[in-house]
């Protein structure tokens, strides 16, 4: 008792100390505007799973051509040019004194004076120059290039990057231009999987991964509000995944989901946040993912638990890393939260029935703390227990 109270103190004081990081020396504030002359419409949003990456930036849609004018969407200096068959094409870096860099990539070509300085390096069909520090300012609204469809795209748009200059963490340019952008649709989910922990869990009878639908007729809807009107049985330790999308009244595209939440009886054991993704986590997403799933059927599961190894600082646990153990023999209540950048939230409620199940013991891993934690849990959400 006397050692599990120790634990639990330093939990404590170890979370608090987590608001005490500096987070970046940059302290020069930037106003920043839209990259284009007319009104956005995204393709594709920041942090969207793809196979072996995260998608690293917005897609802005051009009207599905080239020869959209480009604009440098804050004050600072070009700091690249690269030109390349593959990968972003023609690409222009803008470095920004709030150590942000934006990059625009599958440019047609570059303004005037960045098309001169090519000619006069000698334009090949692989290239990257690198200028120092203020030789070549821009500020805010300034032509920097005209669309195009260079590199690996599969159709005519801007891919836009926003990325912290000094360790190429990837950001969410929406951080910077949420104004220039209108959405008002709520994310959806479509439905949810679950995955019983090998020889630790039951769901619905089954000890495989195991997909369950949010759609009619089983759903009932009130608002934004949807509740499964299906029960479902479970002991042991479980873990969930999410298949959903984000949308806006503008197109027809679906993009990722900026924030999910996974509730248990109204206390939070999972929270992703996706706003700021290091490069060195880009493979990562095969694991936070369902991949062999999306390999068999191009649907990505979002897991709600942090799989052995996975260290994406996008992704908030429980003490027992997102996986939830049903040990009693009563009704449980899951509720998915859903929120995108514009805080437009859909809620999925499902609930799930603790009856015992010969040969599985609810065993929690860290049985003497578990009443702690989880009341300190409750209490304090936003808090991560990932490293105990």
């Amino acid at each position: 008792m006397k050692y599990s109270w120790i634990l639990f103190i330093s939990v404590i004081l170890y979370s608090c100390g987590d608001d005490n990081v500096q987070r970046s020396s940059f302290n020069v504030q930037c106003d920043y505007r839209s990259p284009v002359d007319y009104d956005i419409v995204l393709a594709g949003n920041f942090g969207e799973p793809r196979p072996f990456h995260f998608h690293g930036g917005i897609d802005v849609k051009t009207e599905n051509r080239e020869g959209k004018l480009i604009y440098s969407i804050a004050d600072g200096y070009v700091s690249r040019l690269t030109v390349n068959m593959y990968g972003f094409g023609n690409a222009i870096y803008v470095a920004h004194p709030d150590g942000n860099t934006s990059v625009y990539c599958h440019l047609k070509r570059f303004a005037d004076q960045y098309e001169a300085l090519l000619h006069r390096t000698g334009r090949g069909d692989t290239l990257s120059i690198v200028f120092p520090a203020d030789k070549y300012p821009v500020h805010a609204g300034d032509l920097i290039a005209i669309s195009g469809n260079t590199g690996h795209s599969t159709g005519p748009h801007l891919h836009l990057e926003l990325h912290d200059t000094r360790t190429w963490a990837m950001r969410d340019p929406l951080d910077k231009l949420a104004s220039v952008i209108s959405d008002t649709v709520a994310p959806q989910a479509h439905s949810f999987m679950a995955y019983p922990m090998d020889g630790e869990g039951v769901f619905n009878g089954g000890f495989s991964k195991q997909t369950f639908g949010f759609g009619a007729p089983d759903i009932k809807v009130q608002h934004s509000t949807f509740t499964v009107q299906r029960q479902f049985t479970v002991w042991g330790r479980v873990g969930f995944a999410l298949w959903a999308d984000d949308y806006s009244e503008k197109t027809y595209n679906h993009y990722g989901i900026r924030q999910t939440r996974l509730l248990v009886d109204g206390c939070e054991v999972f929270r992703s946040v996706v706003d700021s993704i290091p490069v060195s986590c880009q493979p990562e997403v095969n694991h936070w993912g369902d991949y062999d799933h999306w390999r068999r059927t191009h649907i990505w599961y979002m897991k709600s638990f942090r799989e052995r190894g996975v260290r994406l600082p996008v992704l908030h646990t429980n003490f027992e890393q997102g996986v939830v153990c049903f040990d009693q023999e009563r009704l449980y209540e899951l509720t998915y939260i859903l929120t995108d950048y514009y805080g437009n939230e859909s809620r999925y409620t499902f609930h799930v029935r603790g009856e015992r199940f010969p040969g599985i013991k609810a065993r929690p891993r860290r049985q003497l703390l578990n009443k702690y934690l989880l009341w300190y849990q409750c209490l304090w959400p936003r808090y991560s227990f990932q490293h105990l």
